[in-house]
């Protein structure tokens, strides 16, 4: 389930989550009435959100509590260009900002986004980005373990007999984030799973070991990943960000572990052998975006 604002107001008509398809029909249905919207959350989805409400002509506002875009997700570099584009689409991109409340009128429909610092966002639709919670309570009740998600092994089964997990609910250890366990919020993970999952039931098992991959469309930039940025100690610039075609490499320990290609599918797709081989590239090299990637020396 979407998470929602816990605030006053925060449950009035005119406030969405964005999870299912009737969620969607709901905003779009309002959309006629609508010319002021107010998006909370800097993520992939509230950033989404915006680009798509600005190309319909609406006037849109992203509010993000954190001092950058997409800050759990990607280095600086990417969020200052993503940051800076919305901008130029004319997005009224707040950072480092809270949310007091929802003001509302005498039907308890939304009118206003009250920031924490007083300021009052008009806002007949307010659209909520802000993470998800994972529905795994009745699993829970019946013994399974887990905490965040319900733990699955390399099979995706849960330590319920029988029972299997897949996608955003299924934390389990990943290779690719060290080991660790995590729950991987993306449609290429749950259908990875789904192939494990399928895989043990007809008795031909085969474990998860799957790339992580994303993407994301707002205006016309094409936003690729491969692999997990997490816990990154450098970054590398591949290509001038005001070109609007380059990519961002993180390394660990001079490991190559993800890279962000924004309108550069040779990158994104030659990153994703590179990474699953444990690259270890030279930075210098890594930087000339000039040369291919597949022919960046190593170190």
């Amino acid at each position: 389930s979407p998470r929602m604002l816990a605030c006053p107001g925060g449950t009035a008509k005119g406030v969405f989550g964005v999870r299912r398809k009737s969620d969607v029909d709901a905003i779009m249905a309002a959309l006629p009435d609508t010319q002021n919207i107010v998006v909370i959350g800097g993520g992939y989805i509230g950033l989404e959100a915006a680009a798509v409400l600005r190309k319909l002509g609406k006037d849109v506002a992203l509010i993000e509590s954190l001092d950058r875009v997409l800050s759990r997700v990607a280095g600086e570099p990417l969020s200052r260009f993503y940051e800076a584009e919305h901008r130029a689409h004319g997005v009224d991109l707040r950072l480092s900002a809270g949310v007091e409340g929802i003001e509302t009128d005498d039907n308890n429909a939304a009118t206003g986004v009250r920031l924490t610092d007083g300021t009052v966002l008009p806002a007949q639709m307010v659209i909520v980005g802000i993470g998800i919670i994972a529905e795994v309570g009745p699993l829970m009740l019946a013994g399974a373990a887990g905490g965040n998600g319900v733990d699955v092994d390399s099979h995706c089964r849960t330590s319920l007999p029988h029972v299997y997990a897949i996608g955003d609910c299924a934390a389990h250890h990943n290779r690719f984030a060290d080991g660790a366990m995590i729950r991987l919020e993306s449609v290429q993970n749950a259908n990875d799973m789904a192939k494990v999952a399928a895989s043990d039931i007809v008795g031909q098992p085969m474990d998860y070991d799957a790339l992580p991959w994303f993407w994301s469309n707002q205006y016309d930039l094409k936003l690729q990943t491969a692999g997990l940025s997490t816990g990154y100690d450098a970054t590398v610039l591949r290509g001038d960000p005001d070109s609007r075609s380059f990519s961002l490499a993180y390394l660990r320990d001079g490991r190559m572990v993800a890279m962000d290609c924004v309108n550069k599918a040779k990158d994104y797709v030659q990153a994703r052998k590179l990474i699953e081989e444990g690259f270890s590239p030279d930075p210098e090299s890594l930087a000339n975006a000039e040369l291919p990637l597949k022919e960046v020396q190593t170190v």
